[in-house]
């Protein structure tokens, strides 16, 4: 981790994930999300990136919550998290063995179709168990790379929120979600105190990205804002796919 500390590149893919993944948690619901691992994957290992991004989400849940939490709609927080808490726990018991290669590539095709169809949103987010399935499929998916927005969104879309609702209901969600995935992480005995301190480095970066989120999406429509859901979506998609592919 000394070598990253000095790593130009390290420091250029960090600050573009976080600003990226706090618009989207903050703005889009978190949409894009997704991307910070995968970009800080290029130059670490994987779980490492993982452990670092971990306490920057935390901060990013607090304050899209701070932003948004009056306009949360419970009974959907009542129907995905208790599916979402089971997939933190087999997330946390295949940390470490689950193919990363095969998570993402799975994700990502699921993330792509659904993005490109439309018409895919009543037949997957409004099938019967539907919270159940795909927010068993976020939890355990967030756990291991922190992509549990793609499974949660493809839900959320087919609920047809209000912005402002959908936004509040995925922070809370992702704040429980990710305060949670604390005791499996802690449990691994590999989260690393030269881990921890680059996250305290981003944070500031963090911050940025959420307050950047909340003045963009105020300033788009409820049409634009699914459009741009979708947008994320498939570019997350294509990520994890790119990534799968890499590897």
């Amino acid at each position: 981790m000394e070598a990253l500390a000095g790593n130009p590149l390290f420091w250029l893919l960090a600050l573009i994930g976080v600003v990226l993944t706090g618009i989207s948690k903050s703005g889009f619901a978190g949409g894009a999300g997704v991307v910070a691992v995968p970009l800080l994957a290029l130059v670490m290992p994987i779980p490492q990136a993982v452990f670092l991004v971990l306490p920057l989400l935390l901060v990013m849940d607090v304050k899209t919550i701070q932003y948004y939490r009056h306009h949360a709609s419970w009974p959907e927080l009542r129907a995905v998290v208790p599916a979402a808490l089971l997939g933190i726990v087999a997330g946390g018991l295949m940390l470490g063995s689950m193919p990363e290669q095969a998570l993402k590539l799975t994700l990502g095709i699921i993330s792509i179709v659904f993005a490109l169809w439309q018409r895919l949103a009543p037949v997957l987010g409004g099938m019967r168990g539907a919270a159940w399935l795909w927010g068993g499929i976020s939890g355990l998916t967030s756990t291991l790379i922190h992509a549990g927005g793609p499974p949660v969104n493809i839900y959320l879309i087919a609920r047809q929120l209000p912005k402002l609702t959908w936004l509040a209901t995925a922070g809370i969600f992702f704040g429980i979600m990710n305060l949670t995935k604390v005791i499996p992480y802690l449990l691994t005995g590999e989260w690393g105190a030269d881990v921890f301190l680059a996250s305290l480095a981003l944070l500031p970066v963090a911050l940025l990205g959420t307050w950047l989120g909340r003045h963009i999406q105020g300033r788009i429509q409820d049409r634009m804002f699914m459009l741009c859901c979708r947008g994320l979506l498939l570019g997350s998609g294509l990520l994890l796919v790119v990534q799968a592919s890499l590897r």
